[in-house]
């Protein structure tokens, strides 16, 4: 058993001490391609086309996160299908400007952390392109393209449809209590009711007051109803999301020492095939 483990160990030693010699007589071509496939790397980080990453974050209490997920799968389909005249129609792009866009997808901005339900309506629309300087264009272009989305324009218009319902009944309350407040002043309600009406009458200007602002409240939300709002825009960044320069230098140094590898492995079994066409005597 000693003798065995010896043995082995002996093997091991022996395998060491070729791979270090096949090393130190191979050392200037592996620092070569080395030293190369580095290169090659920093050249393509260098030379390649840059791709930029934004994001934008909006805001709406119509829209769901798997609905719109659902839609911007859509988009991002089209991307994928080079499909740019569609994808361009859709976002308000031209197809020479849509070839730009890489990847766009949506997502609940506080997508990993709880949620409280006044936080849900916001989303972070991020996309991937080579042309920053499409992005307020296409910043435009897909907010437009969620405002048009035929759900979310039923929704819109049934919220001022809402508003201007309550509206016109509070007018209407408001119009009452005008009156009633004439006849109160005139004296047409006491003469009327004969004095029995125990009643203050500064209750009806409160009323009339409260409404009025009730009435603001409306106006207002009628005024500013929206279906998606810009919290945030996109942003233009110096620095590409691709190509990595890390990532081309170390995969320039693999493709490096892979061929050297290759070469080193050639180089022997071509040895090996010499000697053996120089020494047919010693083959079994």
């Amino acid at each position: 058993m000693e003798k065995q483990v010896s043995n082995d160990e002996i093997d091991l030693v022996e395998l060491l001490v070729k791979a270090v010699l096949l090393v130190k007589r191979n050392l200037v071509q592996i620092i070569v391609f080395f030293v190369v496939g580095t290169g090659l790397g920093y050249a393509y980080s260098s030379l390649a086309t840059k791709v930029y990453e934004s994001k934008m974050l909006v805001s709406s209490d119509i829209l769901t996160e798997s609905y719109t997920e659902k839609i911007f799968e859509g988009l991002q389909t089209l991307i994928k299908e080079e499909n740019y005249n569609e994808i361009s129609n859709k976002i308000g792009l031209t197809p020479m400007e849509g070839e730009s866009l890489s990847k766009i997808k949506i997502e609940s901005a506080l997508k990993d952390k709880p949620q409280k339900e006044e936080e849900k309506r916001f989303f972070l629309i991020t996309v991937e392109l080579t042309d920053q300087k499409l992005l307020p264009k296409l910043q435009t272009g897909l907010i437009e393209f969620l405002k048009q989305i035929d759900y979310v324009k039923t929704r819109v218009e049934q919220r001022k449809k809402n508003y201007t319902t309550l509206i016109g009944k509070i007018d209407a309350e408001i119009q009452s209590l005008e009156a009633f407040k004439n006849r109160i002043y005139n004296g047409d309600f006491f003469q009327a009711s004969k004095g029995n009406v125990m009643f203050d009458p500064t209750e009806v200007n409160s009323k009339i007051v409260e409404l009025a602002k009730e009435r603001g409240d409306y106006v207002m939300a009628l005024n500013t109803v929206n279906s998606v709002e810009l919290v945030e825009g996109f942003t233009e960044f110096d620095k590409p999301v691709w190509p990595k320069k890390s990532v081309s230098l170390a995969a320039g140094a693999t493709l490096g020492l892979f061929l050297v590898g290759l070469l080193i492995a050639f180089k022997s079994i071509r040895k090996l095939v010499r000697f053996a066409e120089e020494h047919p005597s010693q083959k079994k």
